[in-house]
Protein backbone atom coordinates (compact mmCIF):
# COMPACT_ATOMS: atom_id res chain seq x y z
CA UNK A 1 0.00 0.00 0.00
CA UNK A 2 2.42 2.85 0.77
CA UNK A 3 5.40 0.94 0.27
CA UNK A 4 5.13 -1.19 -2.59
CA UNK A 5 7.53 -4.73 -2.30
CA UNK A 6 6.94 -8.07 -3.80
CA UNK A 7 4.68 -10.16 -1.18
CA UNK A 8 5.55 -13.24 -3.77
CA UNK A 9 6.42 -14.20 -6.99
CA UNK A 10 3.48 -16.49 -8.34
CA UNK A 11 5.72 -18.04 -11.38
CA UNK A 12 8.79 -18.85 -10.23
CA UNK A 13 9.87 -21.51 -12.51
CA UNK A 14 13.17 -22.69 -11.94
CA UNK A 15 14.10 -19.60 -9.31
CA UNK A 16 16.38 -21.05 -6.33
CA UNK A 17 16.53 -18.40 -4.02
CA UNK A 18 19.79 -19.50 -2.60
CA UNK A 19 21.20 -19.34 -5.93
CA UNK A 20 19.99 -15.94 -6.66
CA UNK A 21 21.37 -14.32 -3.43
CA UNK A 22 25.26 -13.66 -3.61
CA UNK A 23 27.64 -14.56 -1.24
CA UNK A 24 29.67 -11.31 -1.80
CA UNK A 25 28.80 -8.32 -1.76
CA UNK A 26 28.46 -7.11 -5.54
CA UNK A 27 29.98 -3.61 -4.55
CA UNK A 28 33.27 -4.85 -2.36
CA UNK A 29 33.75 -8.37 -2.70
CA UNK A 30 33.66 -9.01 1.36
CA UNK A 31 30.93 -11.61 2.76
CA UNK A 32 27.31 -10.54 2.99
CA UNK A 33 24.98 -11.73 5.28
CA UNK A 34 20.83 -12.36 5.27
CA UNK A 35 19.33 -10.81 8.51
CA UNK A 36 15.80 -12.36 9.05
CA UNK A 37 13.21 -10.37 11.41
CA UNK A 38 9.95 -11.80 12.13
CA UNK A 39 6.20 -10.60 12.36
CA UNK A 40 2.78 -10.87 12.47
CA UNK A 41 0.22 -9.93 9.70
CA UNK A 42 -3.52 -10.70 9.61
CA UNK A 43 -2.52 -13.35 12.76
CA UNK A 44 0.28 -15.13 10.46
CA UNK A 45 3.97 -15.38 11.29
CA UNK A 46 6.16 -13.43 8.38
CA UNK A 47 9.64 -13.42 7.88
CA UNK A 48 11.67 -10.88 5.74
CA UNK A 49 14.89 -11.54 4.60
CA UNK A 50 17.42 -8.46 3.93
CA UNK A 51 20.80 -8.87 2.30
CA UNK A 52 23.44 -6.99 4.30
CA UNK A 53 26.86 -6.16 3.47
CA UNK A 54 28.86 -5.47 7.40
CA UNK A 55 31.76 -3.92 5.78
CA UNK A 56 32.66 -0.38 6.98
CA UNK A 57 34.36 0.70 4.28
CA UNK A 58 32.38 -0.88 1.29
CA UNK A 59 32.50 2.25 -0.89
CA UNK A 60 28.90 2.14 -2.07
CA UNK A 61 27.63 1.84 1.55
CA UNK A 62 29.80 4.66 2.41
CA UNK A 63 28.40 6.78 -0.55
CA UNK A 64 24.80 6.42 0.67
CA UNK A 65 25.58 6.92 4.19
CA UNK A 66 26.54 10.32 2.97
CA UNK A 67 23.37 10.54 0.47
CA UNK A 68 21.24 10.04 3.19
CA UNK A 69 23.11 12.75 5.67
CA UNK A 70 22.59 15.20 2.88
CA UNK A 71 18.95 14.29 2.25
CA UNK A 72 15.66 16.58 2.85
CA UNK A 73 14.97 15.01 6.25
CA UNK A 74 18.30 14.73 7.37
CA UNK A 75 20.77 17.65 7.09
CA UNK A 76 19.02 18.82 4.04
CA UNK A 77 21.35 20.10 1.44
CA UNK A 78 19.79 20.84 -1.94
CA UNK A 79 22.12 20.18 -4.74
CA UNK A 80 24.07 18.02 -2.98
CA UNK A 81 22.63 14.66 -4.63
CA UNK A 82 24.57 11.58 -5.13
CA UNK A 83 25.82 11.68 -8.36
CA UNK A 84 27.80 14.75 -7.51
CA UNK A 85 28.59 13.28 -3.47
CA UNK A 86 30.15 10.36 -5.72
CA UNK A 87 32.06 12.89 -8.18
CA UNK A 88 33.62 15.16 -4.78
CA UNK A 89 34.33 11.53 -2.62
CA UNK A 90 36.19 10.31 -6.01
CA UNK A 91 38.42 13.45 -5.70
CA UNK A 92 39.37 12.47 -2.06
CA UNK A 93 37.65 15.89 -0.95
CA UNK A 94 35.47 13.86 1.49
CA UNK A 95 35.97 11.30 4.10
CA UNK A 96 34.05 12.16 6.88
CA UNK A 97 30.57 14.00 7.26
CA UNK A 98 33.01 17.52 8.51
CA UNK A 99 34.59 17.57 5.34
CA UNK A 100 31.75 18.57 3.69
CA UNK A 101 31.35 22.13 5.39
CA UNK A 102 35.20 22.82 4.16
CA UNK A 103 34.14 21.85 0.54
CA UNK A 104 35.01 25.58 -0.31
CA UNK A 105 38.94 24.80 0.18
CA UNK A 106 38.11 23.08 -3.44
CA UNK A 107 36.38 26.07 -4.60
CA UNK A 108 38.20 26.66 -8.10
CA UNK A 109 38.12 22.97 -8.79
CA UNK A 110 34.56 22.49 -8.45
CA UNK A 111 33.73 25.84 -10.45
CA UNK A 112 35.75 24.27 -12.95
CA UNK A 113 33.87 20.98 -13.15
CA UNK A 114 31.15 19.91 -15.93
CA UNK A 115 28.12 20.83 -14.37
CA UNK A 116 29.01 23.39 -12.31
CA UNK A 117 30.05 27.07 -12.69
CA UNK A 118 29.60 29.71 -10.38
CA UNK A 119 26.16 30.28 -9.67
CA UNK A 120 26.22 26.58 -9.03
CA UNK A 121 28.92 26.20 -6.21
CA UNK A 122 27.41 29.07 -4.93
CA UNK A 123 24.04 27.51 -4.54
CA UNK A 124 25.57 24.72 -3.18
CA UNK A 125 27.99 26.74 -0.89
CA UNK A 126 24.32 28.75 0.13
CA UNK A 127 23.03 24.67 0.88
CA UNK A 128 25.63 23.51 2.85
CA UNK A 129 26.14 26.46 4.89
CA UNK A 130 22.05 27.16 5.49
CA UNK A 131 22.08 23.27 6.95
CA UNK A 132 24.71 24.98 9.82
CA UNK A 133 21.28 25.27 11.60
CA UNK A 134 19.84 22.34 12.17
CA UNK A 135 17.40 20.43 14.93
CA UNK A 136 17.87 17.90 17.47
CA UNK A 137 15.59 15.58 14.97
CA UNK A 138 17.42 16.05 11.96
CA UNK A 139 20.88 15.76 13.58
CA UNK A 140 19.93 12.38 14.89
CA UNK A 141 18.13 11.33 11.71
CA UNK A 142 21.90 11.93 9.85
CA UNK A 143 23.61 9.82 12.06
CA UNK A 144 22.27 7.22 10.39
CA UNK A 145 21.47 5.30 13.26
CA UNK A 146 19.50 2.03 12.46
CA UNK A 147 15.68 2.25 12.55
CA UNK A 148 16.17 6.05 14.13
CA UNK A 149 14.14 8.15 11.76
CA UNK A 150 11.23 10.82 11.82
CA UNK A 151 9.16 8.89 14.68
CA UNK A 152 11.82 7.72 16.65
CA UNK A 153 13.69 11.06 16.38
CA UNK A 154 10.80 13.17 17.29
CA UNK A 155 10.02 10.61 20.45
CA UNK A 156 13.45 11.07 21.85
CA UNK A 157 13.62 15.28 20.89
CA UNK A 158 10.85 15.10 23.36
CA UNK A 159 11.83 13.01 25.74
CA UNK A 160 15.34 14.60 26.12
CA UNK A 161 14.11 18.56 25.35
CA UNK A 162 15.89 18.57 21.80
CA UNK A 163 19.04 18.39 23.99
CA UNK A 164 22.24 16.31 22.51
CA UNK A 165 23.87 16.43 25.08
CA UNK A 166 20.87 15.04 27.67
CA UNK A 167 20.14 12.51 25.34
CA UNK A 168 23.96 11.14 24.96
CA UNK A 169 24.47 11.34 28.51
CA UNK A 170 21.42 8.96 29.11
CA UNK A 171 22.76 6.16 26.60
CA UNK A 172 25.92 6.17 28.79
CA UNK A 173 24.00 5.85 31.42
CA UNK A 174 22.30 2.74 30.13
CA UNK A 175 19.19 4.15 29.74
CA UNK A 176 16.42 1.73 29.29
CA UNK A 177 15.08 2.72 25.76
CA UNK A 178 12.19 0.19 25.39
CA UNK A 179 10.11 2.27 28.22
CA UNK A 180 9.59 4.54 24.88
CA UNK A 181 6.32 3.90 22.97
CA UNK A 182 7.24 2.05 19.81
CA UNK A 183 11.04 1.62 20.89
CA UNK A 184 11.69 -2.75 20.79
CA UNK A 185 14.37 -4.02 21.93
CA UNK A 186 16.44 -3.86 18.23
CA UNK A 187 16.12 0.02 18.34
CA UNK A 188 17.03 0.03 21.84
CA UNK A 189 20.24 -2.13 21.37
CA UNK A 190 20.87 -0.15 17.74
CA UNK A 191 20.98 3.14 20.05
CA UNK A 192 23.81 1.72 22.39
CA UNK A 193 25.47 -0.15 19.84
CA UNK A 194 25.61 3.09 17.46
CA UNK A 195 27.35 4.65 20.66
CA UNK A 196 29.99 2.15 21.35
CA UNK A 197 31.70 2.74 17.65
CA UNK A 198 34.63 5.18 18.58
CA UNK A 199 34.42 6.25 15.09
CA UNK A 200 30.92 7.26 15.39
CA UNK A 201 31.36 9.06 18.74
CA UNK A 202 33.95 11.11 17.72
CA UNK A 203 31.31 12.26 14.36
CA UNK A 204 28.71 12.94 16.60
CA UNK A 205 30.98 15.17 19.04
CA UNK A 206 33.43 17.15 16.26
CA UNK A 207 30.28 17.47 13.95
CA UNK A 208 27.84 19.13 16.97
CA UNK A 209 30.94 22.28 17.20
CA UNK A 210 30.40 22.85 13.48
CA UNK A 211 26.75 23.49 13.35
CA UNK A 212 23.83 25.30 15.91
CA UNK A 213 21.33 23.07 17.18
CA UNK A 214 18.04 24.30 17.66
CA UNK A 215 16.62 23.73 21.66
CA UNK A 216 13.14 23.89 22.54
CA UNK A 217 12.81 24.07 26.18
CA UNK A 218 9.19 22.21 27.50
CA UNK A 219 7.70 25.44 28.06
CA UNK A 220 8.32 26.66 24.10
CA UNK A 221 6.65 23.40 23.47
CA UNK A 222 3.52 23.71 25.85
CA UNK A 223 3.28 26.87 24.41
CA UNK A 224 3.11 25.71 20.59
CA UNK A 225 0.23 23.14 21.25
CA UNK A 226 -3.14 23.86 20.98
CA UNK A 227 -5.70 22.97 23.01
CA UNK A 228 -7.48 20.08 21.55
CA UNK A 229 -8.01 16.54 22.85
CA UNK A 230 -5.15 14.29 21.27
CA UNK A 231 -2.82 15.95 24.12
CA UNK A 232 -1.55 12.87 25.63
CA UNK A 233 -2.80 10.22 23.46
CA UNK A 234 -0.66 7.79 21.10
CA UNK A 235 -2.33 8.22 17.46
CA UNK A 236 -1.31 5.62 14.44
CA UNK A 237 -2.20 6.27 11.46
CA UNK A 238 -2.91 3.86 8.32
CA UNK A 239 -3.78 3.95 4.62
CA UNK A 240 -3.53 7.58 2.69
CA UNK A 241 -4.90 10.75 4.57
CA UNK A 242 -4.74 13.80 1.81
CA UNK A 243 -3.33 16.13 1.50
CA UNK A 244 -0.68 14.89 3.71
CA UNK A 245 2.40 12.67 3.31
CA UNK A 246 2.69 9.84 6.01
CA UNK A 247 5.50 12.06 7.46
CA UNK A 248 3.21 15.23 7.60
CA UNK A 249 0.52 13.47 8.84
CA UNK A 250 2.61 12.15 11.45
CA UNK A 251 4.17 15.90 12.21
CA UNK A 252 0.50 16.76 12.65
CA UNK A 253 0.11 14.82 15.12
CA UNK A 254 2.97 15.79 16.93
CA UNK A 255 2.24 19.14 16.85
CA UNK A 256 -0.98 18.73 18.45
CA UNK A 257 0.94 16.99 21.86
CA UNK A 258 0.17 13.68 20.41
CA UNK A 259 2.68 10.72 19.94
CA UNK A 260 2.35 9.56 16.33
CA UNK A 261 2.67 6.00 16.89
CA UNK A 262 3.63 3.62 14.12
CA UNK A 263 2.38 0.28 15.40
CA UNK A 264 -1.08 -0.74 17.39
CA UNK A 265 -0.94 -1.78 20.74
CA UNK A 266 -3.49 -1.80 23.98
CA UNK A 267 -1.40 1.56 24.58
CA UNK A 268 -2.73 3.29 21.41
CA UNK A 269 -5.73 5.50 22.05
CA UNK A 270 -6.81 6.26 18.25
CA UNK A 271 -6.44 4.98 14.33
CA UNK A 272 -6.48 7.24 11.88
CA UNK A 273 -8.29 5.32 8.87
CA UNK A 274 -7.14 6.42 5.63
CA UNK A 275 -7.53 5.48 2.15
CA UNK A 276 -6.85 1.96 1.45
CA UNK A 277 -6.29 1.14 4.86
CA UNK A 278 -4.07 -1.89 5.65
CA UNK A 279 -4.54 -5.05 8.27
CA UNK A 280 -4.29 -2.17 11.01
CA UNK A 281 -8.54 -1.46 11.14
CA UNK A 282 -8.71 -5.16 12.08
CA UNK A 283 -6.47 -5.41 14.67
CA UNK A 284 -7.48 -2.14 15.93
CA UNK A 285 -11.30 -3.50 16.30
CA UNK A 286 -9.83 -6.52 17.97
CA UNK A 287 -7.98 -3.94 20.59
CA UNK A 288 -10.94 -1.94 20.87
CA UNK A 289 -9.16 0.75 19.73
CA UNK A 290 -11.15 4.37 18.90
CA UNK A 291 -11.29 4.36 15.22
CA UNK A 292 -11.33 7.81 13.36
CA UNK A 293 -11.96 8.69 9.45
CA UNK A 294 -9.44 11.71 8.53
CA UNK A 295 -12.79 13.66 8.41
CA UNK A 296 -13.87 13.15 11.73
CA UNK A 297 -9.67 13.85 13.30
CA UNK A 298 -9.68 17.21 11.03
CA UNK A 299 -13.05 18.01 12.97
CA UNK A 300 -11.89 17.53 16.20
CA UNK A 301 -8.72 19.48 15.73
CA UNK A 302 -10.56 22.24 14.03
CA UNK A 303 -9.89 22.09 10.99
Amino acid sequence: MIIPHVEENLDRGRFVMEQAVPERCPCCGEPARIHESRSVENGKDKITKTLFCDNQSCETRRLRQFVHFASQKAMNIEGLSEATLEKFIGKGWIHTYMDIYGLDRHKDEIMNMDGFGEKSWQRLWDAIQGSRNTTFERYLIAMDIPMVGNTASRTLARVFHSDLEEFEDAVHRQYDFTQLPDFGDTLHNNIHEWFYDEENLYIWEVLQQMLYIEKRTTEDNAATIPENPFVGMTVVVTGKVEPYTRSGINEKIESLGAHAGSSLSRKTDYLICGENAGSKLAKAKELGIKVLTPAQFFHMVGE
